[in-house]
This record gives C-alpha cells, sequence and structure tokens, in this order.
C-alpha cells in the first residue's frame, strides 16, 4: 500500500492539473456566451456603460419583446420548419444511399465514395449563382421547399460519409440472419440497420440541423419576404447602417443558440458515439 501511494498522488496531481485546465478553457469558452445573455438582459443604456457591469443593476425583458414583436416567431417557425424538413429528408436518402455503398459491390463504387467526399470541399459560396439561377428557374426562389432542397442538397454528401462508415463497422452476420429470418432487404435496413445505427444517425442529423439553423448567406441570398425570412436573416436586419441595436442583437442571438444547445445536451452521448463508430473498420 505504501508503495502504491506515489503512484496514487501522482495520479491526484494530474487529475486536479486536467480539472483546472478544463476549468479555464471552459471560462474562456463560456465567458462571451455568458456575458452576451446577461447583457441582454439589461436596459439599453446600460448596454455600453463605462465601465461595465458584468451583473446587470437591472433586469428587463423589453429586448426579447422587441424580436418577438418583431415577427421573431415567425422566423423561428420557418427556421424550424426548414430544418427539420431538411433532417429529415437527408437522412432518409442519405441512409440509403450509404447503405448501398456499404453492402453492395457494383462498379464504379469506390469512385463514387471518392466523389462524395469530394463534394464536401466545395465552398458554398461558389455555388451561389448557379443556384440561384436554378432555383429561379424552377420557381423554388423565395419559397421554404427551395431553402430546403438546398440544405438536403449540401449537407447530403457528409451524411452519406458518417453512415457509410457505420454501417461498414455493423457485423454483417445481423443482416445475414434477419434474411435468413425472412426480412427482405428494405426490412432489414428498416428493422435491423437503422435501429443499430441510432448513433450515426444522431450525429448526421445534428449536423444538418446546425448547418440548416444557423445558415445565413444561403437564406439571405435566396430569400427576400418577410414570410419564408428565417431567424438568422432577421438577426442580421438588427446591424443597422448607421449603428447596431445591441439589445435585440443580444436577445436574438441567445434565442438562436438556444434550442440547438438544448438538442446538444440531450443527445450528447449518442453524437460522440456516432462520430468515432464509423473508425471501428472500413
Amino acid at each position: 500500500m505504501t508503495a502504491a501511494n506515489p503512484y496514487l498522488r501522482q495520479a491526484m496531481r494530474r487529475a486536479t492539473v486536467r480539472t483546472l485546465v478544463n476549468i479555464i478553457v471552459a471560462a474562456f469558452a463560456l465567458a462571451p456566451i455568458l456575458w452576451g445573455v446577461l447583457s441582454s438582459l439589461k436596459p439599453t443604456n446600460q448596454i455600453l456603460e463605462l465601465p461595465p457591469r458584468f451583473i446587470p443593476r437591472e433586469v428587463t425583458l423589453e429586448h426579447y419583446a422587441r424580436v418577438i414583436g418583431d415577427k421573431g416567431l415567425l422566423y423561428l417557425g420557418n427556421s424550424a420548419v426548414i430544418s427539420a424538413a431538411a433532417v429529415v429528408i437527408s437522412l432518409f436518402v442519405g441512409a440509403l444511399a450509404a447503405y448501398g455503398l456499404a453492402r453492395y459491390q457494383f462498379r464504379g463504387r469506390q469512385a463514387l465514395m471518392v466523389f462524395t467526399i469530394g463534394v464536401m470541399s466545395i465552398p458554398i459560396a461558389s455555388l451561389l449563382i448557379p443556384t440561384f439561377t436554378l432555383l429561379s428557374l424552377t420557381g423554388l426562389i423565395n419559397t421554404h421547399l427551395g431553402l430546403i432542397l438546398l440544405y438536403t442538397a449540401y449537407q447530403l454528401p457528409i451524411v452519406v460519409w458518417l453512415l457509410y462508415g457505420y454501417f461498414l463497422s455493423l457485423p454483417i452476420e445481423v443482416e445475414y440472419a434477419a434474411r435468413i429470418d425472412g426480412y427482405t432487404a428494405w426490412g432489414t435496413l428498416r428493422r435491423v440497420v437503422l435501429p443499430l445505427s441510432k448513433p450515426a444517425l444522431v450525429a448526421a442529423a445534428l449536423f444538418v440541423l446546425v448547418f440548416s439553423w444557423n445558415d445565413f448567406i444561403v437564406a439571405v441570398t435566396m430569400t427576400t419576404s418577410e414570410a419564408v425570412r428565417t431567424f438568422p436573416v432577421a438577426v442580421y436586419f438588427y446591424l443597422g447602417f448607421y449603428g447596431r441595436e445591441w439589445g435585440p442583437l443580444l436577445a436574438s442571438s441567445v434565442i438562436s443558440i438556444v434550442p440547438i444547445v438544448l438538442v446538444f445536451i440531450f443527445l450528447q452521448r449518442y453524437f460522440i458515439s456516432g462520430l468515432t463508430g464509423g473508425g471501428v473498420k472500413g
């Protein structure tokens, strides 16, 4: 026991150092967010006061009321509908494509996978002009459906890539057993493979959700009316030509991050295992 004490003390010191480092990193990362939340609760005349105060002297919800009064709920609803639809379509199409690439042998399979990965490296900004032209010709400009299809197309390669690796890591014997029990290929995918791939599906869904929810450049380019405007575009309008409306800007920023933070809190264990699970083989 005595001989083990030095090793125990050394392990405790390392654990203490790691904890302190984690606390410092977390403090640096969270301090701006906490500052924004507290500042959004200050009256307008106290937000930019000097010297600055971290804790507000008085708390007000006037900025949040302003955001809601500026059709904030409409814009939040637009973002929610578009993001949810993009997630569902991306997962459905991506799961079919990834399963076909992972389990079926056909000519050009590897080239198709390389092409899928290569598409991920194309900057979205370089696609705005041809995309805008395409949506204009098809009548999908300034529509929910147009944004849904665009977000699905932009995020589909990463969904296929994540699910492809995860499907390869699943034991093929489980699928053989399902086929012996009478399942078709579709039944095997729906009843066996997808339930086992819940972590990868969650990870892929979060990638699509974060992109769709936070996107600004595509939404502001492809929409012109308030009826279709998403929440990030609405936040931009508080950056006026002659100054910033700091109160509503901070309040809308807080509102925009809360849903994503809550989703990550509830699904973080699936997200982490989904990212690492595809590295087992393949």
